[in-house]
């Protein structure tokens, strides 16, 4: 059954679906994983295009997951959304917005000068549970800790970031003993009732954290599965049968590795994923229960189980794979595009999927205020902004930069900068400079289409990353 009936505290808890995992299952073999996950993808990338605004931040995982690349969408909007939304201290949304950072292809270690990765880190408590909220605190009365699913999905953002757990051992402990006596898990900590989505999330967490199909929690887990699986292979929650649950079951399997379609999981109506795929319309969407129509929140967490079946792999091992320098000791995502301008020098570096171009300018960048400013066309063009892209109104001398959905304006003079008509406010103000060019402040221009800043003060060079 859909998480977001299950919580009103956390609108993040409806999506949750994935895993990674240090285990690789062999190529299972259910009959039309590829062809489905394809028609979901597409269902999801056309849903955004029709819609004109983002999809949910786990539509952008799935459909990373999935190997869509992802240049052209909404998820840097979606990202910027998030991030602005981290009013709360709730740990989820800081888990949920690594995810689909990572998704982007950019860096949770700095994205608008924080690093999201360390504050989940530092969220571990001492029994080695992550705490509900970013700051150690719980959402009980008086603080207490209540969530079993804010640890579990810090547990898997923090390996699908390459990240080390600063005490792997005692989370991987905790969460073993939130076990129930029939095997099963819940998401509160409270509520001993049997829960089918929670246990294949737990499996998610404790296959990331290293248990494998031999261990007695994952046995003990996989036995409570099976006693409750239906007889056409699939799953229910909540009284209903339904695919976000068949999800949880298939990702929690593969990241243990378990083979959700192989014999032991088979029933005489199917398996764990052909239960699954009887939920997809012919538009390549999914119904959460059968006759209610297309679902959004089906289809992502039915894309992300298809994906694990098709490359039997799920999902945060693939974006840990697809991050060669995400480890604790880097830190870094292997950039899609870097940009290196130097104070002083004209000529600026710009590298994409790692091949460096040195372009030239007519003008160079200066430091003003604390900010590097760089002449707005060749900043614009080196975060890939087209020339039709750049337009100047002299009238209000107004920069207006424009690309892949994302439209930024900046007016000489004034400190606010509008995203897609939401304002951001700045530090500095753009510049006219004589004989008439104008200058950008190039941290917050890099930062409003999704890029990493950072500053070599050493090379008095910024650094600009996605």
């Amino acid at each position: 059954m859909r998480i977001a009936e299950k919580v009103f505290v956390l609108f993040f808890m409806a999506m949750i679906v994935f895993l990674s995992s240090p285990v690789t299952v062999r190529a299972l073999p259910a009959a039309g994983a590829g062809p489905a996950m394809e028609r979901a993808a597409g269902y999801l990338l056309m849903q955004e295009r029709t819609q004109g605004r983002p999809l949910t931040p786990w539509s952008y995982v799935a459909l990373a997951g999935c190997g869509q690349d992802l240049t052209g969408t909404r998820v840097q909007e979606s990202c910027r959304k998030q991030f602005a939304e981290l009013q709360s201290s709730e740990l989820n949304g800081y888990s949920l917005l690594v995810l689909t950072l990572l998704a982007a292809g950019q860096s949770p270690y700095d994205y608008q000068g924080q690093n999201l990765v360390e504050r989940i880190r530092a969220a571990q408590l001492s029994d080695g549970k992550f705490a509900d909220n970013v700051d150690g605190s719980g959402m009980g009365e008086k603080g207490g800790q209540v969530l079993v699913n804010a640890h579990i999905w810090a547990v898997l953002a923090l390996y699908a970031a390459g990240a080390e757990i600063p005490d792997a051992q005692k989370a991987r402990q905790w969460l073993i003993n939130q076990q129930h006596e029939d095997g099963s898990f819940n998401w509160i900590l409270a509520d001993q009732k049997p829960d089918v989505d929670s246990t294949g999330m737990a499996l998610m967490a404790l296959g990331a954290l290293g248990e494998k199909n031999d261990s007695p929690v994952v046995q003990k887990a996989a036995a409570y599965l099976k006693r409750v699986q239906e007889e056409d292979g699939g799953f229910s929650s909540w009284g209903a049968p339904n695919p976000e649950s068949c999800h949880m079951v298939i990702s929690g399997l593969i990241a243990v590795g378990i083979d959700p379609a192989g014999a032991d999981w088979t029933k005489p109506g199917g398996n764990p994923v052909t239960a699954l795929q009887s939920y997809q319309l012919p538009d390549g969407s999914f119904e959460h229960i059968k006759g209610t129509g297309s679902n959004e929140m089906a289809t992502e967490q039915a894309l992300q189980a298809l994906a694990d079946v098709y490359y039997g792999k799920t999902v945060f091992e693939r974006l840990r794979e697809k991050n060669p320098a995400g480890s604790a000791a880097t830190g870094k995502v292997q950039p899609q595009r870097a940009i290196r301008f130097k104070l002083g020098e004209k000529n600026y570096e710009v590298s994409i999927e790692g091949e460096k171009q040195v372009r030239e300018a007519d003008a160079a960048p200066f430091l003003e205020n604390g900010r590097t400013f760089v002449p707005v066309r060749y900043l614009a063009l080196a975060l890939g902004v087209p020339e039709s892209g750049i337009e100047w109104s002299p009238s209000t001398q107004t920069v207006t930069l424009a690309n892949n959905g994302i439209t930024v304006t900046l007016t000489v003079g004034g400190n606010i900068l509008y995203v897609n008509g939401q304002p951001v406010t700045m530090d500095v103000t753009p510049l006219l400079l004589p004989p008439g060019r104008t200058y950008l402040p190039a941290r917050y221009v890099a930062q409003a289409f999704g890029y990493a800043v950072s500053w070599d003060e050493k090379e008095r060079t910024v650094i600009i990353c996605k």
